[in-house]
């Protein structure tokens, strides 16, 4: 998770992301450990580091080398007084971030839930996470989702069959299949041969909807429904990068912002045009247009 208020805090080697001796040393080996040079990343506790959120990590800088994560013990504290064993979960989120070299959110909730499910001792985490995540109910990150997402994220990720899940979450699911079935979703087209990747955070008429990317893949985001008329659209923390086929990200530019008008007419997909003139001093501008 990378700081409140989305503020991103360093570069592409050396960005925060919200959540002695190696952590993998202090557990249980029939618990989930860190593998590769996962090993090497150091785990800290500072609230003041994570912003008294439960952990961030740090990617890999001269004096990290391998990366760092921070944990708040006051909010794991918290979370597993509501549902004891959760907060583990974002210590190997944070892990995600360091093992994938990425800022989004839903990437590392994937990863943590595969790796974890991969440990039978560790289904008890995995539960624990899923019933804090249905509490959170509808509250809304626009990095995160809400609640119900995360736990169908980490339900599907790691493969935990429906008849598991609480009901709360069997309905949100249904419903989100629904929404899906007749809602409306924007894509994201970039412009420019050499800056061929993106991550923002997107607002329709002064609400966050949430992170539109095509930086780790292509992902399409569900808007709400359009009402036919204007809307504003704004792009905040607008991240650019360079992507090379074998998967390796340079950073192009970051924390820029554009908005613009779209006409609605009730289509189901906007197509959001991103066009970045770099050498003339980090001029991004951006179009959305409905189409057939």
């Amino acid at each position: 998770m990378y700081p409140v208020g989305f503020a991103a805090a360093t570069t592409w080697t050396g960005m925060i992301f919200m959540v002695g001796p190696s952590y993998a040393a202090q557990r249980p080996l029939a618990q989930w450990v860190p593998q590769g040079t996962l090993r090497n990343v150091p785990v800290r506790t500072d609230c003041k580091m994570t912003r008294h959120s439960v952990g961030v990590s740090l990617q890999p800088t001269l004096f990290y080398p391998y990366g760092a994560i921070f944990l708040c013990p006051e909010r794991q504290r918290e979370i597993d007084s509501l549902r004891p064993g959760a907060s583990r979960f974002f210590l190997v989120h944070e892990y995600g971030h360091l093992a994938l070299r990425t800022r989004e959110e839903a990437v590392a909730d994937r990863w943590a839930a595969k790796q974890l499910a991969m440990v039978p001792s560790e289904m008890g985490t995995l539960r624990a996470v899923l019933f804090y995540f249905v509490d959170e109910g509808t509250f809304f990150d626009p990095l995160y989702g809400t609640g119900f997402d995360r736990a169908l994220r980490v339900a599907r990720a790691a493969g935990i069959g429906e008849k598991e899940w609480p009901l709360p979450l069997v309905a949100y699911a249904k419903a989100q299949e629904r929404r899906k079935a007749n809602g409306t979703t924007m894509r994201l087209r970039l412009h420019d041969a050499y800056t061929n990747a993106a991550q923002m955070i997107i607002w329709i008429d002064g609400q966050p909807v949430g992170v539109l990317s095509n930086v780790d893949g292509e992902k399409l985001l569900q808007l709400p429904r359009l009402v036919p008329g204007q809307h504003l659209i704004q792009a905040y923390q607008v991240w650019l990068y360079h992507s090379e086929p074998s998967g390796m990200k340079s950073e192009v530019a970051r924390r820029l912002q554009a908005e613009c008008e779209l006409t609605s007419t009730g289509r189901k997909l906007v197509v959001l045009d991103l066009r970045y003139n770099g050498p003339d001093g980090d001029i991004l501008s951006i179009r959305a247009d409905e189409v057939r």
